[in-house]
């Protein structure tokens, strides 16, 4: 069985439903609630503000 192309295949799926999710690095620093740094980018860190998310390991 060939995974690698079935797998392929359901991300390529994906991408065309506009279904694909991107997960962006960010730093979160205690005592600094919501601001947080965003490292999306090539131009170093970015001030964000973080009002709702979907933070899955309560960090």
């Amino acid at each position: 069985m060939d995974y690698d192309r079935i797998f392929r295949a359901a991300i390529d799926r994906l991408h065309g439903e506009g279904r694909y999710r991107v997960f962006i690095d960010i730093l979160r620093t205690k005592g600094q609630y919501p601001n947080a740094q965003c490292f999306a980018g090539h131009n170093g860190p970015k001030p964000i503000t973080v009002w709702c998310s979907n933070d899955y390991l309560g960090m």
